[in-house]
């Protein structure tokens, strides 16, 4: 059975979070949600998720991939945690699936050197684009996928990103 780890952290952005996780979950995947704040987050649009586990307890060689949601302040908190930033960075690595939608193709993943060079989108903000743009090869489509790297643009976005993920994993959601 794969296995994917999901980020979630307050002010992350709720549908790019219960999307992929829905479909991955439908597909047979096990989705275990990690928080870099407490068990329970309160999300951008002020809904209370329940973490799995906290971030001290991932350990990426358990999982095949990661997903990393957006939302501000979300993927400012979890770009500023270190346990979560050695976890992407370890995944990206060993060539494991790293996954991000919206703000954080920009904000964790461009900022903290995880996707230098690759192929990405982010959410169509000013500050997202040029980060993005300083390390990566920018790219305005709803999802750009270059190797193990998925980014997608934003939360009207979010299916897309999550069957984009089903389909790298080579499992099929059931509806």
């Amino acid at each position: 059975m794969k296995k994917i780890a999901v980020l979630i952290s307050d002010g992350t952005e709720e549908i790019e979070v219960i999307t992929p996780i829905d479909l991955l979950r439908r597909a047979g995947v096990q989705c275990d949600v990690f928080s870099v704040c407490g068990k329970q987050i309160t999300g951008s649009h002020q809904i209370k998720i329940e973490a799995d586990m906290l971030v001290d307890e991932l350990i990426e060689k358990d999982y095949d991939g990661i997903v990393i949601p957006g939302g501000m302040p979300g993927a400012k908190i979890i770009s500023n945690n270190q346990t979560a930033v050695n976890v992407i960075r370890a995944m990206a690595k060993e060539g494991k699936l790293v996954s991000a939608i919206c703000a954080s193709p920009a904000v964790v993943l461009s900022k903290r050197g995880v996707i230098d060079g690759k192929k990405a989108t982010c959410y169509p903000f000013v500050d997202f684009t040029e980060q993005l743009k300083s390390t990566s090869d920018y790219i305005e489509q709803d999802v750009v996928i270059d190797g193990n790297v998925i980014t997608a643009n934003g939360p009207k976005s979010a299916m897309k990103f999550a069957l984009a993920i089903c389909d790298y994993l080579g499992v099929e959601p059931k509806f």
